[in-house]
């Protein structure tokens, strides 16, 4: 009779540990990978107070950014800007927003100089 309920406590414990791991790997979790998007910095302000920066990224749209310390500093010193920025992308009520981890400026790329037209043979 021993042996009977040990064996019974301890398939209920098996299963309690492989049902908190498959609830743990939730798929419709929200995203924690930090996610790296390109666009120029556009701030929004009342007198000297930054109330909001957005990232317009080309094809992806506006990305709203958090107003934590990193998401001030990116709109204090890259306003107008073109950047490089990682974070964490949420979204609600379908507006994205990012909390920037890192950020750094970005160049456009160099045109490719035009090739001389050929001059006429002599």
């Amino acid at each position: 009779m021993k042996k009977l309920i040990m064996l019974t406590l301890i398939a209920a414990m098996v299963m309690f540990l492989s049902v908190s791991v498959t609830k743990a790997a939730d798929p419709n979790a929200p995203k924690t990978e930090p996610v790296t998007i390109k666009g120029r910095v556009i701030v929004t302000k009342d007198g000297n107070d930054i109330t909001a920066v957005h990232i317009n990224v080309l094809l992806k749209g506006k990305y709203n950014i958090t107003l934590d310390a990193m998401g001030k500093e990116l709109g204090e010193k890259m306003e107008g800007k073109m950047v490089e920025v990682t974070g964490i992308e949420t979204a609600k009520d379908d507006v994205k927003w990012l909390t920037v981890e890192k950020y750094a400026e970005v160049q456009k790329p160099a045109e490719k100089p035009k090739e001389p037209a050929e001059k006429p043979k002599e």
